[in-house]
């Protein structure tokens, strides 16, 4: 084939790469389903007062949810009555939450020496404490979209 072959050969070939690899890039961005994010809103309601932060911890695993150690955070300015908490750089799946209301803003959760709660919490899935619950018990699904409501009890 000739130079002036070859020229024509690329000038046909090049708007399909660039379809092509645009295609791909756009896939590529989109990513997988299972790692959307899911742009959530919690609403933290029976907030105490504006002192201090309401804290809501998420958990992804049973190991985590036991050593309260959680795979992300999120803080915010308490507000008496409900305080409003946006998620939208966590993805979508199963996950423990656990919420509570850092009156004195030290990042912990206070307990007496009888570990009896000294701040308001509350866990995903409704719990309705009687102790620390299984993770199977405070799991919640995690989708985009969602709207939940959690009660703090003090």
């Amino acid at each position: 084939m000739d130079d002036e072959g070859h020229k024509r050969m690329y000038r046909c070939t090049k708007p399909r790469s660039l379809i092509s690899m645009a295609i791909l890039a756009i896939y590529v961005m989109q990513g997988n389903p299972e790692n959307a994010h899911a742009h959530a809103t919690f609403e933290i309601n029976n907030v105490s007062s504006d002192d201090g932060h309401v804290v809501l911890h998420l958990y992804e695993s049973k190991t985590s949810f036991k050593k309260f150690n959680p795979d992300r955070s999120y803080k915010k300015v308490a507000t008496k009555g409900t305080t409003i908490i946006p998620v939208d750089d966590y993805h979508e799946g199963d996950i423990a939450i656990f919420v509570f209301h850092d009156e004195n803003s030290d990042e912990k959760f206070n307990t007496s020496i009888f570990w009896t709660p000294k701040e308001g919490y509350a866990y995903s899935n409704k719990y309705i404490p009687t102790g620390i619950p299984k993770y199977e018990e405070a799991l919640f699904r995690l989708e985009h979209g969602v709207k939940a409501n959690l009660e703090l009890i003090y």
